[in-house]
């Protein structure tokens, strides 16, 4: 590859020094891959070089992987910018996704118009906690598993 691989971008690389290897991956000319992590690099930083975008796991708010590929649709932006998304079949990721879709179409249906968001109890935003709960709950109750992990064992419940 032309520009080799930058990076990666995660938690532990301080601000300054990600502003720096983004910088990097901007100035390449040609090919070039930026590795990082989507709340590490998913914010704070202009990524207008980038063409392709793709998202390897659905985060548990809407807004953290809109706010990612933002990075890629900045101010000076000239190229069209594709988004891909990784997903392996018949995975928890999937149900995530789903769930996803609904939180955001209700948030689009709702709390953007603000008369109808009081209203509207489908319009409550639950919090990561209770969303990831809910995600795992629903995704036992799927495939017959209760709390200890044995499919079809009547005793389990979950919690």
């Amino acid at each position: 590859m032309h520009g080799g691989v930058h990076g990666p971008i995660s938690g532990r690389v301080p601000a300054a020094e990600r502003q720096r290897i983004a910088d990097e991956f901007g100035a390449v000319t040609g090919h070039a891959v930026l590795l990082g992590q989507i709340e590490a690099g998913g914010t704070g930083l202009n990524l207008q070089a980038a063409t392709v975008v793709i998202l390897c796991e659905p985060q548990l708010k809407p807004t953290t992987e809109s706010q990612a590929v933002a990075r890629a649709h900045r101010m000076g932006q000239v190229r069209k910018v594709q988004v891909h998304r990784l997903l392996a079949a018949d995975t928890v990721d999937e149900r995530l996704l789903a769930i996803l879709r609904r939180k955001t179409a209700l948030f689009d249906a709702y709390a953007r118009r603000s008369d109808l968001a009081e209203s509207a109890p489908e319009a409550v935003d639950l919090s990561e906690q209770a969303l990831a709960r809910r995600i795992v709950e629903e995704e036992r109750l799927r495939l017959g598993v209760g709390p200890g992990g044995s499919p079809g064992d009547p005793s389990d419940s979950i919690v």
